[in-house]
């Protein structure tokens, strides 16, 4: 199975991935729409974050409106504010700051 996030492809992990927001929300709405080619789920946080995934037979495809850092090592998606700063590590893990 392919899985994009952003546009670009990401290696699949059992489980997902985890979401860390940089900035922290305190509600949101969750709305699950089926159909018969797949499965779209939209989330939306009072910290102006959208997050909308499209789950078919072959892929999943997830868009975030905001910059994210992915730590493959550790099965997370940091989804950043303007300013966050990120250092990749070699192990495929991440650090922002």
């Amino acid at each position: 199975m392919k899985v994009f996030l952003n546009g670009q492809e990401m290696q699949f992990a059992e489980g997902g991935y985890e979401y860390i927001f940089m900035k922290p929300y305190e509600k949101h709405q969750h709305r699950i729409v089926e159909r018969d080619n797949g499965k779209l789920t939209l989330q939306i946080y009072d910290n102006g974050v959208q997050i909308r995934t499209l789950v078919t037979k072959e892929e999943v495809a997830t868009l975030i409106n905001r910059d994210v850092a992915i730590d493959t090592k550790n099965n997370k998606v940091y989804i950043l504010e303007e300013g966050n700063k990120v250092s990749k590590n070699p192990d495929g893990s991440v650090e922002v700051s």
